[in-house]
């Protein structure tokens, strides 16, 4: 199996079923809105799951960020009925956001699980997006720096002629037909993979070439007994060096 992943994962969540605790909208009366439907699902049986008992709130946080990505005042809340699964946020200013979507008991005080963050560029049209929160599953968030194999000396993407992205390919301990490859742009730097099943996992990192299939142009050391966690937990498995071959 193959998930192709540019970029941060993108994962939101919002419905309106049970209003919202806060609202903004910018002086001059423009609103932008973040449309979303969410469910939870189960990897193991390929279903979807029902809300957790005692978690019946869906919460959106949206954070308004600078063209350089830092925060610009608190994040914006609003508050859903998550068996609802779909639904539009209140009126936002229109501005970039990083937006995630928690779900909670029913006053927002104890979290059950939390979607990957996504960047949501409201400032022209409004956005829609979908979320799947896995009860029995996780992610692997890994980041990379390139270096020549000869001696070490650091590599930007650009430096390395016909590159065509950076792979990771996960493989489950206990049962190796569960693997999969995710492939990232390599200027990106970092990248969240597809869903996996709880478990521990080797994951190998490499730069490859364009080829179709692709072909390994540099290995980093395989990462061991890495561990996903449910539900929906990102590990982050930190930045591996990877020395491409021919230079």
């Amino acid at each position: 199996m193959k998930n192709l992943v540019f970029g941060a994962l993108i994962a939101l969540a919002v419905s309106q079923a049970a209003g919202c605790i806060i609202t903004s909208s910018d002086d001059t009366g423009n609103d932008a809105f973040i449309t979303a439907n969410w469910s939870l699902k189960s990897l193991a049986s390929g279903t979807t799951a029902p809300c957790p008992p005692g978690y019946d709130t869906a919460a959106l946080y949206s954070q308004e960020v600078d063209a350089n990505g830092n925060s610009i005042g608190a994040p914006i809340i609003d508050l859903f009925n998550c068996d609802a699964g779909h639904g539009t946020s209140a009126p936002l200013p229109p501005s970039t956001y990083v937006a995630w979507i928690e779900i909670a008991d029913h006053t927002n005080s104890t979290q059950y699980a939390k979607s990957t963050a996504a960047n949501v560029d409201l400032t022209i049209s409004d956005k829609s997006f979908n979320a799947a929160i896995l009860v029995d599953g996780g992610y692997f968030q890994v980041a990379w720096n390139l270096v020549r194999a000869s001696n070490g000396g650091a590599l930007l993407c650009s430096d390395v002629a016909g590159i065509g992205g950076v792979e990771a390919i996960s493989t489950e301990v206990a049962t190796p037909t569960n693997s999969a490859s995710d492939i990232f742009h390599c200027e990106d730097h970092t990248g969240i993979t597809g869903g996996f099943l709880s478990g521990s996992y080797t994951v190998h990192v490499d730069a490859i070439n364009q080829a179709n299939p692709p072909q390994s142009i540099g290995d980093a050391p395989d990462l061991t007994n890495k561990t996903i966690q449910s539900p929906n937990i990102v590990t982050n498995l930190g930045t591996v060096t990877i020395p491409i071959t021919a230079l």
